[in-house]
């Protein structure tokens, strides 16, 4: 099975320790080994791991790096004044699981300086812990949760190999190469193992993980940084030696820039014109925006922000008609930018955050029971189903493989517009009714919430309880199916509707679906509501009559061993819909990740849209003085397989 991977950023690259042994002027080095590293403790590093077929793909890599005395800084490229020599021959070994290679020292002053040091290790006098550590850049297999370790899953490429101080993991001396190349020479012995003293491996790969690691590095963060390109190229002119450094240079750069334009910028609020305090580049707009916002919410603005009084003073400073006659006055105006239209695209941008908000604030119920999908054209929907496969045949050893056969099936679903608009008269304005205007969002939220629940709960109930007319010309709920039902919820009802939809079978291959349409959620109003958790909730069979003092059998649908557990088991699967008028019909439905039902696409966003144009000339706001808040939701919903489903249609 291939791994997925995840590549990380070129300055994403970390540091990993081997060791070596000498041949006149070449070291034979086992550069990194498979595993877990091991922290300055002396222990494995439990959230880091090196993949062993990671050093069998990269082999070729560890060949013809640069061997550098200590590595380069965060901020520093490698210097070739510590350049001290380069590898070659590198080869993994399956034994050890690690790649081994030679090390050849250049005849350099940092050469000579590797070399010094390495003879002094080799003769087992007393040394301070020196090893190697290799620079590269990996990739991460990717990780479900923080608690896993990140698994080094490929090395992308080796940047060098360098003689350190106190290496992370496994700087060991192995033995001399020159016993194997040499005549009369002798094997050194292996000093004895001492314990690393170094800051752990994986605090100095998270260091690195966030911060700019290279001078190409620290040229992306400055061209990302949105200023113009004069200041751009000031700052590439600069050294950092930490991140910090480069973040104040970008941000004294972002101040020094408005302070040069402030005084040309008329400020919103309570600061004077040309005052000298920077506003974080917002403009007097931008700030009139969340004074809006606020006001909707009932809040005070944050960031020392003015507050609206009211919406007429907001009209008042976008349209500069004071007189409340209706017409635009641009010349009164002191924010640059604005226009008639100003005033209702504001409004309409704050109640598009607001209304998403209160919307996904609501009980959507159906959200379990359904396959949502986002779709990019307004064209009908097609809902396929595929069956006929059954179970795969055997393949013969040499033999060919067989040709399956398969079969669909598909459920049409159009595409529905629904919308409307609140007026916002400028007799409102003019009273300051903001009451009107803070309550909009709540009333487009909760007509749009109850439009779309109404929708998805007609499924259920349409054409007398047995639902909308499939491809096959059968409603959605028949007894033919196996799927309708007429008898009142109990324990003993829905678990022979369970028994029911576990004999379901696929399309045209007659193999039953069992588990995978098993019910998982059921469906009442709210009248069966404790019918429904009892059923899915009692440790034993509820309705069960003692006799002879025997106890009642155990109810088999529930789940844990406390009664609290068992009953917010229950919770999550019993849905409430409040809209079915019946006070005895239920349903159930099974989970749409193993098998969907149930349809529902979007085509412009899962929340409603509000749009605002208002035009002192022409529309609503010319003939009735109104300025137009609109609301529009387009969706689709509908059955895409009766399978997975049951309805019991009680009389």
């Amino acid at each position: 099975m291939s791994l997925p991977i995840m590549d990380l950023e070129p300055h994403n690259r970390l540091t990993l320790s081997g060791s070596l042994t000498k041949d006149r002027d070449r070291y034979k080095a086992r550069f990194v080994r498979a595993g877990k590293p091991k922290g300055a403790n002396g222990q494995p590093v439990d959230d880091l791991v090196i993949e062993a077929e990671a050093l069998k793909r990269s082999e070729e890599r560890f060949s013809k790096c640069a061997v550098f005395i200590d590595h380069a800084g965060f901020f520093e490229n490698s210097s070739l004044t510590r350049l001290a020599g380069v590898t070659s021959n590198a080869a993994y070994n399956a034994e050890d699981n690690s790649i081994e290679g030679e090390i050849t020292l250049n005849n350099t002053p940092s050469g000579q300086l590797a070399r010094e040091i390495i003879t002094d290790l080799l003769a087992d006098t007393e040394t301070p812990d020196i090893g190697l550590s290799i620079v590269f850049y990996p990739t991460f297999a990717p990780r479900d949760n923080a608690s896993q370790p990140r698994r080094i899953v490929d090395i992308r490429h080796v940047e060098s190999v360098d003689l350190v101080f106190q290496p992370a993991a496994d700087g060991r001396i192995l033995q001399k190469l020159s016993t194997l190349h040499q005549s009369g020479e002798t094997a050194m012995p292996e000093p004895e193992a001492t314990q690393p003293n170094t800051q752990e491996l994986h605090d100095a790969w998270l260091a690195q993980d966030t911060a700019v690691a290279s001078q190409q590095a620290i040229s992306r963060t400055i061209q990302a940084s949105g200023l113009p390109e004069a200041a751009r190229q000031r700052l590439l002119n600069q050294s950092y030696r930490t991140p910090d450094e480069l973040n104040a240079a970008i941000e004294g750069e972002r101040s020094y820039l408005a302070s040069l334009t402030e005084a040309q910028v008329i400020n919103i609020g309570n600061f004077a014109p040309r005052s000298p305090q920077i506003t974080g580049m917002r403009t007097g707009l931008d700030q009139l925006e969340i004074a809006l916002e606020a006001l909707i919410m009932g809040q005070r603005p944050k960031d020392g922000i003015a507050p609206l009084n009211g919406i007429r003073e907001l009209y008042h400073k976008l349209s500069g008609d004071y007189e409340m006659s209706g017409v635009f006055q641009g010349e009164r105006i002191m924010l640059g930018n604005v226009n008639s239209s100003t005033m209702a695209s504001m409004v309409a941008n704050v109640m598009n955050k607001m209304v998403m908000a209160e919307f996904q604030s609501y009980p959507q119920w159906w959200t379990p029971i359904v396959l949502a999908v986002d779709f990019d054209s307004l064209q009908a929907i097609r809902w396929m189903v595929l069956g006929g496969v059954g179970e795969l045949p055997t393949v013969a050893e040499g033999a060919a493989y067989t040709e399956l056969t398969w079969d669909d099936k598909y459920e049409s679903s159009t595409f529905v517009k629904k919308g409307g608009y609140l007026g916002l008269t400028l007799e409102a304005i003019d009273k300051d009714d903001t009451g009107r205007l803070r309550n909009a969002p709540r009333a487009l939220a909760q007509a749009a919430w109850l439009t779309l629940s109404k929708s998805i709960s007609a499924i259920f109930t349409a054409s007398s309880g047995v639902g909308p007319t499939l491809a096959d010309g059968t409603a959605l709920f028949a007894s033919g199916r196996g799927n309708l039902g007429t008898t009142a919820l109990s324990l003993t009802t829905f678990n022979a509707a369970r028994l029911a939809m576990r004999k379901f079978t696929e399309l045209n291959s007659g193999e039953r679906l069992g588990a995978l349409v098993t019910p998982k959620y059921l469906l009442v109003p709210p009248d069966l509501e404790v019918t429904a958790l009892q059923v899915l909730s009692s440790d034993r069979d509820y309705t069960y009559a003692l006799a002879n003092g025997q106890a009642a059998p155990y109810n088999v649908n529930g789940a844990g061993d406390a009664q609290e557990a068992r009953m917010s088991w229950a919770r999550d699967r019993v849905i409430v819909i409040d809209l079915w008028t019946d006070t005895n019909d239920w349903a159930a439905v099974a989970d749409p990740r193993l098998y969907p039902t149930i349809g529902l696409g979007f085509r412009y966003g899962r929340a409603p849209e509000i749009f605002s144009v208002a035009s002192p000339t022409a529309g609503l706001m010319f003939t009735n003085d109104t300025m137009p808040v609109k609301v529009r939701y387009v969706y689709a919903t509908g059955p895409i397989d009766w399978r997975g489903m049951y309805k019991a249609n009680v009389a």
